[in-house]
């Protein structure tokens, strides 16, 4: 059994699989913005409960779930609206992406 990764592999499908994703003629512009904003949102989302696990939780007032709980929407509540307000560039790109190949 090979413990190696054929990279030329991963490649070759990664493009046939990028091909098969592109959006068919006729395609609402404004659906797929708003499934690029969406997608943003989650990816901005997870990087700020990364960024969180890096802080201590050690304090003078102990955190409880309800705490986690609030922050975690607190965190979902601006992921959103950075993402409808251009955010970090991801959905940009891959709404460009996206509209390339319903323009050939």
């Amino acid at each position: 059994m090979a413990d190696r990764i054929d990279t030329n592999q991963l490649l070759s499908q990664a493009t046939t699989q990028t091909a098969k994703l592109r959006p068919a003629k006729g395609r609402d512009p404004q659906q797929l913005k708003g499934a690029a904003e969406q997608f943003e949102a989650v990816f901005i989302q997870q990087m700020f409960k990364e960024m969180r696990n890096t802080v201590p939780d050690e304090g003078l007032i102990p955190r409880s779930s309800a705490d986690d709980m609030y922050t975690q929407m607190q965190d979902a509540e601006a992921a959103k609206v950075m993402a409808e307000r251009g955010g970090i560039g991801l959905a940009e790109m891959m709404l460009q992406e996206l509209l390339k190949g319903s323009e050939d």
